[in-house]
């Protein structure tokens, strides 16, 4: 190999890293004036001193060290800034969010760009996680083994589904965790595809907003079950006192059947069920931050479609759309990859809850606070089912908006670049799916919708035959529990 001091191939501080990848821009590296460029005529691996390096050769046959190129360009990379309102920077407060709740223990996400990225095994924000999966591991084993003792019962059903549910999510959360790095690199990536187009404005603004927003009505809502709780307790207690312990008792039995009540034991466990409120939460959060941000996306490349509607322009104009919007098109299928257990877990917790507060309505409401917590609780639900279905399917009602572009093309223009894009926007269905039982467009809402209609149907009709919640399960004897 030639002494680089006299001979460099390639110059790095020429290189853009804001272009369209590596690959273009080692074949636009200038070697001398008269422009010679840099392509793959040879590769080869080669052992030196020890180690094989990845050489390549340029036009004047001279071998190109890949390895220590690819090194000092990531050494380059990481002094870049990303923008405000990019998706590393403006979901960063989110994460910092979730870890204080042992979600999503990926490390970096206070870095300039994705590069400071990472996951690691060892750290302290996994054994976070990793004592709130134990703790619900706890659980769920106590409620199989009350189901062992006791059989199944309607109440330890729905235990069953919120532990069981919780403990799915602190696992695939680890796993999305560890994929997160390698997806927001693929994000970071189509950005610099789409420098032209700019970031989507108030893009940070509006993730801060969702996020409060999302997290002030869960908090209600959280408020809201424990005062329901309060208020049988209240009605469980004879003389007023206790309350507290009936009310744990009452929330927890599960867990006090088998051993002794304890404060402490209690206010651990509280605080853990605090976390997995927060944890069903920030699923549903997740989904409709990443379904927002890719909507922007699909929406500036409709904007600037729009803008050059009826116009006369060469192939070359849309032949650049079209690869713009298979970025994007990528770029939703790999998102749909990481999000599908996330998505099936969210329609999933929330049709079952929506149906369960179904059924608890036909219980007797002891007071008018009781009542207006039950009325917010399914308010809440549904509304945040409908939240994630609109910010989701928006998705494909954007995706499928330059359609009509393409169909106004003047016929001077329209060639084989136009019908390939038009045929890859009509064939191609892009939208969220969950583990492909389902994908989340708007028919999809009306098949929930009928889902839930059908099922308040059939317990109205059930009730009104008398074989509805029996008089023993509508007694404060059945949710009262005895003092330990």
């Amino acid at each position: 190999m030639s002494d680089e001091n006299t001979f460099r191939p390639v110059y790095l501080k020429d290189r853009n890293f804001t272009g369209s990848g590596y690959e273009g821009q080692l074949k636009q590296s200038s070697l001398t004036e008269s422009a010679v460029r840099s392509n793959y005529k040879a590769l080869k691996l080669k052992e030196n001193k020890g180690n094989i390096a990845l050489e390549i050769q340029d036009d004047l046959g001279m071998p190109v060290n890949y390895v220590r190129i690819k090194a000092l360009e990531d050494s380059i990379r990481k002094d870049i800034i990303s923008d405000k309102n990019s998706l590393h920077r403006a979901i960063t407060p989110v994460l910092i969010l979730s870890q204080m709740f042992a979600i999503f223990p990926v490390q970096g996400i206070r870095g300039q760009n994705t590069s400071y990225l990472f996951f690691k095994w060892f750290s302290w924000l996994m054994a976070y996680s990793i004592i709130l999966l134990g703790s619900s591991i706890f659980m769920v084993l106590l409620i199989l083994y009350n189901f062992y003792s006791n059989g199944l019962t309607y109440e330890n059903t729905g235990h069953f589904v919120y532990f069981g549910g919780t403990l799915i999510i602190y696992i695939v959360f680890i796993h999305l965790a560890r994929e997160w790095p390698k997806v927001m690199e693929k994000w970071e990536l189509m950005e610099r595809e789409m420098k032209q187009y700019g970031y989507p404005p108030n893009m940070a603004f509006k993730i801060k907003m969702l996020t409060c927003i999302i997290m002030l009505l869960s908090t209600i809502e959280h408020c809201a079950s424990i005062l329901t709780g309060v208020l049988k307790a209240i009605h469980c207690s004879s003389d007023g006192l206790d309350i507290f312990r009936l009310y744990i008792l009452t929330s927890l039995r599960t867990v006090f059947t088998y051993i002794d009540y304890s404060l402490v034991v209690a206010l651990t466990l509280k605080i853990c069920d605090c976390l997995y409120s927060f944890a069903w939460n920030f699923m549903d959060l997740l989904i409709i931050i990443l379904a927002c941000a890719l909507t922007e996306k699909f929406k500036q490349l409709n904007q600037k479609l729009d803008g050059v509607r009826g116009k006369v322009l060469p192939s070359m104009y849309w032949r650049k759309s079209r690869e713009t919007y298979n970025i994007l098109a990528s770029l939703t299928h790999d998102f749909d990859e990481f999000l599908s257990p996330v998505i099936l877990l969210s329609f999933g917790h929330n049709l079952y809850f929506i149906c369960l507060q179904l059924l608890n309505s036909l219980k007797p409401m002891h007071s008018s606070w009781e009542a207006l917590c039950f009325v917010f609780l399914f308010t809440y639900l549904v509304g945040r089912t409908c939240v994630v279905s609109l910010y989701v399917a928006s998705i494909n009602d954007q995706s499928k908006k330059p359609k009509s572009v393409l169909f106004s093309v003047p016929a001077e223009c329209y060639g084989v670049e136009v019908e390939r894009f038009l045929m890859q926007v009509t064939a191609d269905e892009l939208s969220f799916t969950g583990c492909n039982f389902f994908s989340v467009t708007r028919t999809f809402m009306l098949t929930v919708a009928g889902t839930i209609v059908t099922y308040e149907i059939v317990l109205i009709q059930f009730n009104n035959v008398g074989s509805g919640v029996s008089d023993q399960n509508n007694t404060l004897a059945n949710y009262c529990p005895k003092l330990i």
